[in-house]
């Protein structure tokens, strides 16, 4: 697996010095101008003295893996350099075993020939069996096995003396992944520690803005740079050299030479540009208002903001439902990109614009929504204990995020998103784990986010696709991540380690989704008119299911409700049902009247929703979807438009 960039416990522990300077300790000049007075915020000491402490842990922690990592070099290096004679036993074991593998072809076609001949000459005497050509080939592969047969003894008898360092291997390899879980544990002590300092800090901030004594540019000057700068200078276009897509970006300035001069807004040019309506290019110039807080903030030296670092995008300082775009009047309801239901919510949540509404299950009337979200729903996802609903969503090249919703109170939802990040790119993809540990999310920017529940902090990231994130699945024992991307790949990885345990490559074209089966088995499509049953061990195709058109979405129910099936929603706007064991022998069709965007099992009841592209949801009833019925006939459905009014 390959790790997004992490800063070190070096690195953290020369944040935590700044961090003391800029909050925990202030200095204060006497009179005489000689000495220095010391103030420490006793709260704010606590906090720095447990982010040291947690610093160190990691550090110990980190040591102990490196050294492991060297250990386990040494045993590995000993066990080659004693293997290494062996090689060449191994090298003549090969080459007998071509030879006895030519003699077998040789003796196989010379009987094919002698029989040819006895059933074109059968009036004449017959044929001396074996043929000579036979009996030659013969003797080659007698001798051939003679001569194998005592090297691979001599080789599993090198081998058995090779044991004890191969031991020596395995156990330096599992203590070292022992070494690997624990610096990570550490690691997000270390995290949680930050985060508790942050969250005082930004407090403090808070204070500060709402008396009126600061700006910042996280949450002032942020803001106005995606409105009106981010399109033109960002990390892929930078218009004049001018990247202003990170504080050091906006540090480094551009051609035209630095734009922020420290206390002096008119010798900024990113101040005067915009006094003197240069900027934004082509674009209606900022407001009195805008400009006003731009020359303050620089004013008072250009704070940055708590917790905000200088590789940070702007993006991702500023809240996600600000960068929506608002929706175009076309009359036409929206696609239900997403939905969510359990028997045991009181809600089916589906995607709006912006929004994730909340329907009763009974009337079918709208009771909240879900807003604070950028304006593409792609995915919605319960917590197992129903506490909780995930939604991944986006503004396609432009900004992505994963939030929370509180379901706590199941009547009447909190309305309000709770951001976990905010991302560059879309946000495409969000799973719980069964056991509730664990929420993942991916996207578009090709990272795999874990995030601790309890305390709604990123565990873990990666980035081990290259290219984009569509879909996700838990095995039922959450032992296992499975993650689909447009690499034409599907991941399998622990959820213990972070590890990748095997990457399926059994698809030409990029995947879109992916199911798991159970804990040993998953089901993939692409952009191709098949699903792949899979191993998750090997890898090894066990089925290829043939669909008439290409699909949409899966989704799986397994055995406790009802019988097992899968369904997988196609272009054409029918819904294929499979058996759900080992034949997933095809059942029937669901015709609908829009394709469907998203497909959802209730756990219990076993009912299949689905999201339609014109804005309908239909519900089927589980008791019909294993019933052989024409294809015409009215199944046991309801539907709904599930679009607020």
């Amino acid at each position: 697996m390959q790790n997004t960039a992490r800063s070190s416990p070096e690195s953290c522990h020369r944040t935590l010095l700044a961090g003391l300077l800029a909050w925990g300790v202030l200095l204060t000049s006497q009179d005489t101008g000689v000495a220095a007075e010391t103030v420490v915020d006793p709260e704010l000491a606590k906090l720095n003295t447990a982010v040291e402490a947690a610093r160190f842990q990691w550090q110990r922690s980190s040591d102990a893996r490196s050294e492991l990592e060297r250990t386990l070099l040494d045993a590995q290096n000993q066990l080659r350099r004693a293997a290494k004679p062996l090689d060449a036993l191994r090298d003549q074991i090969g080459e007998l075993g071509k030879e006895i593998e030519a003699s077998n072809k040789e003796i196989k076609q010379a009987v094919e020939e002698f029989a040819k001949e006895k059933s074109e000459g059968e009036a004449l005497p017959p044929a001396k069996y074996p043929s000579e050509k036979e009996a030659l080939h013969r003797k080659k592969l007698a001798a051939a096995q003679s001569a194998k047969e005592p090297l691979e003894a001599k080789l599993k008898a090198a081998e058995l003396e090779l044991k004890p360092l191969q031991d020596v291997v395995d156990q330096a390899r599992g203590r070292l992944e022992e070494a690997r879980i624990l610096e990570e544990r550490e690691r997000f002590g270390h995290l949680q520690a930050v985060a508790r300092r942050t969250g005082f800090e930004q407090a403090r901030e808070e204070e500060l803005i709402a008396q009126g004594q600061r700006l910042t540019f996280a949450r002032h000057i942020a803001p106005l740079l995606v409105e009106h700068c981010h399109a033109c200078h960002n990390g892929r276009v930078a218009g004049g050299d001018l990247n202003l897509e990170t504080w050091a970006g906006l540090q480094r300035g551009g051609e035209s030479g630095p734009i922020l001069v420290d206390q002096a807004p008119d010798k900024s040019l990113l101040y005067t540009e915009c006094r003197d309506a240069s900027m934004p290019k082509d674009e209606p110039a900022l407001h009195g208002d805008q400009l006003q807080i731009l020359r303050h903030w620089i004013e008072q030296g250009a704070p940055l903001g708590v917790g905000i670092t200088e590789e940070m995008s702007i993006v991702t300082m500023v809240p996600a439902a600000s960068q929506t775009l608002s929706p175009a009047a076309s009359g036409k309801p929206a696609a239900i990109t997403a939905l969510a239901a359990n028997d045991a919510a009181d809600h089916v949540f589906t995607a709006g614009y912006g929004e994730v509404l909340a329907w009763d299950k009974a009337s079918h009337e709208l009771r909240t929504r879900l807003s604070g979200l950028p304006e593409r729903i792609h995915a919605i996802d319960f917590s197992p204990s129903l506490s909780l609903l995930a939604v991944a969503a986006g503004r396609p090249g432009r900004v992505g995020a994963v939030s929370l919703f509180d379901l706590s109170s199941p009547a009447t939802p909190s309305p309000n998103a709770i951001p976990l990040t905010i991302t560059v790119d879309e946000a495409l993809a969000v799973r719980f784990s069964p056991d509730g540990k664990w929420l993942a999310a991916g996207g578009a920017d090709r990272v795999i986010r874990w995030y601790d529940i309890p305390s709604r902090l990123e565990y873990r990231s990666s980035e081990d696709h290259s290219d984009w994130v569509t879909a996700l699945a838990w095995t039922p024992d959450s032992a296992n991540l499975l993650s689909a991307s447009r690499d034409k790949s599907v991941k399998v990885i622990s959820a213990r380690t972070g590890s990748i345990e095997l990457t399926f490559t059994g698809h030409d074209t990029p995947v879109i989704d992916v199911v798991a089966l159970s804990n040993t088995q998953a089901a993939s499509v692409a952009l191709e008119p098949k699903v792949s049953i899979w191993n998750l061990a090997d890898g090894k195709v066990t089925q290829r299911v043939k669909l008439p058109t290409l699909p949409r979405q899966l989704a799986y129910r397994g055995a406790s409700a009802q019988h097992a099936c899968l369904a997988v929603s196609l272009d054409n706007g029918h819904i294929a049902i499979y058996s759900g064991d080992d034949q997933q022998a095809f059942v029937k069709n669901l015709r609908l009247k829009a394709p469907a965007m998203s497909l959802e099992f209730e756990p219990t009841t076993g009912d299949l929703l689905a999201g339609l592209k014109n804005g309908t949801v239909v519900r089927f009833g589980a008791a019909d979807l294993l019933e052989k019925k024409a294809e015409e006939s009215a199944e046991n459905r309801s539907e709904w438009l599930a679009q607020p009014k």
